[in-house]
């Protein structure tokens, strides 16, 4: 049925049958009249830059396990998103950092078990020792010159969108 989880009504446990609706099929209780919208999952992340270099973690986990990404992670439908990404930083780095400002919000999965969008904001260390854990493998600070291999085009798309910001080097 269109992709969807569901087969029964969480409020009645009638099954679910697809009708056509706002533009998609969609699963209805023919019942009840309740209507399956699938929510976005979201993730967030820190872009955090520090005497020129970039903040990145390795994942220990797949997808792309063994390769680069910002510290990111999914944010909890209760929280808030700029919190959830000084958490993830935490949890993944064992760097307090605190939000400066919103950077982006791009859409698009990446993979299967990803996010639907990604909201990425800059970030300033506050303090803390540098050391990966959660499902981090390791966490370090990189040139933006000499990146490892990035595991996500949102990574590349958002240490790109920095460099922009840069003033122009001077070739004389």
């Amino acid at each position: 049925m269109s992709g969807s989880e569901f087969r029964y009504c969480p409020r009645c446990g009638a099954s679910l049958q697809e009708e056509s609706l706002f533009g998609r099929a969609r699963p209805v209780c023919p019942d009840c009249r309740w209507i399956y919208f699938a929510d976005p999952k979201v993730a967030v992340a820190a872009l955090v830059i520090q005497q020129g270099q970039v903040l990145l973690v390795q994942r220990s986990n797949e997808p792309q396990r063994g390769l680069w990404s910002l510290p990111a992670g999914f944010m909890d439908s209760d929280e808030d998103p700029a919190a959830a990404a000084e958490r993830e930083c935490l949890e993944e780095t064992g760097l307090r950092v605190q939000v400066t400002g919103l950077l982006d919000v791009i859409g698009g999965l990446e993979h299967p078990h990803g996010a639907h969008l990604l909201i990425v904001y800059r970030a300033q260390v506050l303090g803390g020792a540098l050391q990966p854990a959660d499902d981090a493998a390791g966490a370090a600070f990189f040139s933006l010159e000499h990146l490892p291999p990035l595991a996500f085009r949102t990574t590349a798309q958002v240490i790109q969108q920095h460099r922009a910001t840069l003033p122009a080097e001077n070739s004389s």
